[in-house]
């Protein structure tokens, strides 16, 4: 068996609350968890712990993210009082016209340039205080000797079997001795564990320039791809400060996702009614306000999301119609971590697509298909949608949270209101009952049944068609989350939904 941390079967208690007061780290994975942990207990930056558990989730969630996927940390530095992103976001090949076909979108042309490893070396650069190889002998070794496979990755690896194998080099990995793995073996990933190992030592030059970028190329032109070395080679990382926003209530958010100002504006200026309706009213109309009249410039967003734009809004949400809209589906990570500066680190990681992307994989690192460029269809994504947010209160930080999932938005939202509006700790908040998003081509958005036959009676019956579903559904999301309060002690929460885990010292 493997060493490497595992999933429970069930929720752990310990997991999915847990207090520090030097350091906290949250995340969907028990061994990104602890890769985390030891970064802190090392003298590590809270980025750096976000870094160490992202790249263990690259190995052990292979279904939700990718080192050839994307990476969006926010970071809050304590000295200064503000935030700034930094994004690593892949982008098309210089000669990809994205006039694809059918037959294109299961090809080469998917294939999109790396931005994760160039998103955790430039946020490294700027806060990392560990050395570059530090942050990858967790994930090294849980590719090397291998993990206990749990049942959300089997279950999310089965819904996609179809494409796991279509390629020999997927074959070798998710099909093991002409099967595919199952739950409860151990999964080894010798070539990923290679390359892990390459850029540990080498850094982002072997991925972009050296051995690795040679054989994506090759592998993706192969496939009908016209990715090059010099697309590779030109792929950056963005990094751009934040400009806070005010909500209505007091509270000020960081946030790359200025939409989740306008939601909990809402949600303070209908007041303390906590019925389901409005509150899937409220992401109903942030959504189509997000399509239509908030601006793609973040520095420009400000004003279209303030306390008074919302006031403008609130009638439509209290007296309009339902309207309800396409949801995306993707694989996504999310983190949260803070040291003992203050230090706080809080986004998502991801492969952006659907798992193993249409199969590809190079030197052991899957392929992505970024489901924002060429989805069936494309689904249109609002300005200001975003998955993670960090509440401050009188210039203090009293609540980070991060969801992954088609739902993040309805989940950040939900916890949100709960710890900042409802007075509730995050550990009672991850346990309520949660609505989500729809799967398309349904409009009709999940609600956990346990929310209750007479809440679901009243939307119903309001014209608000809805999906019940089962409790503890993972596509509601996984909020990562920590609390900070005034005797400085760190709140972590890990939501029971993807059986994560929170831990600080």
């Amino acid at each position: 068996m493997s060493e490497v941390p595992a999933r429970p079967s069930r929720p752990n208690s310990e997991h999915v609350a847990a207090t520090g007061r030097r350091g906290m780290i949250s995340t969907s994975h028990p061994a990104a968890t602890q890769a985390g942990l030891a970064a802190l207990r090392a003298g590590g930056s809270a980025v750096d712990a976000y870094l160490a558990a992202a790249a263990v989730q690259t190995v052990v969630e292979p279904t939700m993210t990718t080192l050839a996927g994307g990476l969006v940390v926010t970071v809050y530095d304590p000295a200064t009082g503000q935030s700034r992103a930094v994004a690593g976001v892949g982008a098309p090949p210089a000669a990809e016209d994205g006039d694809l076909d059918e037959a294109a979108r299961s090809s080469g042309r998917t294939v999109v340039t790396p931005g994760w490893v160039r998103g955790a070396h430039a946020a490294w650069q700027r806060w990392g205080r560990l050395g570059w190889a530090e942050l990858f002998g967790d994930a090294l070794r849980a590719a090397r000797e291998g993990f206990v496979v749990d049942q959300l990755l089997w279950g999310w690896a089965f819904e996609y079997r179809t494409v796991a194998g279509r390629y020999a080099a997927g074959r070798e990995v998710w099909f093991p001795g002409g099967r595919m793995f199952g739950v409860g073996e151990v999964l080894r990933q010798p070539a990923l564990a290679r390359t892990i190992e390459q850029l540990a030592e080498q850094g982002p030059g072997y991925f972009y320039e050296g051995e690795f970028a040679r054989r994506y190329v090759e592998t993706a032109r192969a496939a009908g791809g016209r990715i090059t070395l010099d697309d590779m080679a030109a792929c950056s990382a963005v990094d751009l400060p934040l400009t806070p926003l005010p909500v209505a209530g007091g509270y000020e958010l960081h946030t790359i996702g200025p939409l989740h100002a306008l939601m909990l504006s809402l949600a303070h200026l209908a007041g303390p009614d906590d019925r389901l309706y409005r509150m899937m009213r409220i992401v109903e109309e942030s959504w189509q306000y997000g399509l239509t009249s908030i601006p793609r410039n973040l520095d420009e967003a400000a004003a279209a999301v303030s306390p008074e734009a919302a006031e403008q809004l609130l009638k439509q949400v209290v007296e309009g119609p339902p309207r309800p809209f396409d949801a995306m589906n993707m694989g996504t990570n999310a983190i949260v971590a803070a040291d003992e500066s203050g230090m706080i680190a809080y986004g998502t990681h991801s492969a952006s697509s659907t798992a193993f992307g249409v199969g590809l994989m190079a030197e052991g690192v899957i392929m992505p298909r970024p489901i924002t460029l060429y989805a069936t269809p494309m689904v249109p994504i609002p300005a200001g949608w975003a998955t993670s947010l960090l509440a401050l209160r009188d210039g203090r930080p009293v609540f980070a949270a991060a969801s992954p999932s088609i739902s993040a938005l309805q989940n950040v939202f939900q916890n949100s209101v709960n710890v900042l509006q409802r007075g509730m700790s995050p550990a009672e908040s991850v346990h309520q009952p949660m609505f989500g998003a729809s799967h398309y081509p349904s409009r009709r958005p999940m609600v956990e049944a346990t929310v209750g036959e007479e809440a679901i009676a009243e939307v119903e019956r309001r014209g608000l068609g809805v999906t019940r579903v089962s409790p503890w559904e993972p596509e509601m999301g996984s909020c990562q989350a920590i609390a900070f309060t005034e005797d400085g002690v760190l709140h972590g929460v890990a939501d029971p939904r993807r059986l994560g885990r929170a831990a600080g010292h």
